[in-house]
């Protein structure tokens, strides 16, 4: 009887601004993986971890970096036990998702996908009117507006979700972790 080869795991980490498509994105992703490979997968969106794991931070620097580490400790836990994890998240901050990028790498599979979806596009949806806000001086030190947002500097690939249907993402994104046999 020949022994299971292990399912090695991974975390597919979506970082942009507010309404590039991070959510829709990881939804989408979830559906095809589920569907095409069988495999579970836990989805950490950062409005809902924000809400439910670190709802006592605020926005300053420090807590947005603290949040982001939350969400790569669950990310390295679902990926050390073979799981896939998707995150979506803002995670402005280089630094931070450099931390995420290590804990998880040690895991398993790590993939930085940067939805680089430009500022206008993410205004102009607007889906939570947070850019109204903070346009109006509503709200203080959001991100694209009056924070700042650290591109990544070398993701695994790049989505600007107004040039990329979402399912032509989800393929370029599967294609990366097909090649790397993790799927």
């Amino acid at each position: 009887m020949s022994a299971a080869v292990p399912v090695r795991g991974f975390t597919l980490f979506m970082t942009g601004l507010s309404g590039a498509g991070k959510s829709t994105l990881s939804q989408s992703l979830s559906h095809a993986i589920q569907e095409q490979y069988r495999r579970p997968v836990t989805i950490l969106d950062g409005d809902i971890v924000r809400e439910m794991l670190s709802s006592g931070l605020t926005f300053s620097r420090a807590d947005r970096e603290l949040n982001i580490r939350r969400i790569g400790y669950v990310a390295g836990e679902v990926t050390k036990h073979g799981g896939i994890c998707i995150c979506a998240a803002i995670a402005p901050f280089r630094s931070a998702r450099a931390e995420v990028r290590a804990r998880v790498s040690q895991y398993g599979g790590f993939y930085e996908i940067y939805v680089s979806t430009p500022l206008a596009v993410c205004e102009s949806r607007d889906p939570k009117g947070l850019y109204k806000k903070a346009r109006r001086g509503e709200i203080k030190g959001f991100t694209g507006v009056d924070d700042p947002f650290e591109a990544p500097e070398q993701p695994e690939i790049g989505i600007d979700t107004s040039k990329l249907s979402i399912d032509e993402a989800v393929r370029r994104i599967l294609a990366l972790v097909q090649r790397d046999g993790l799927v």
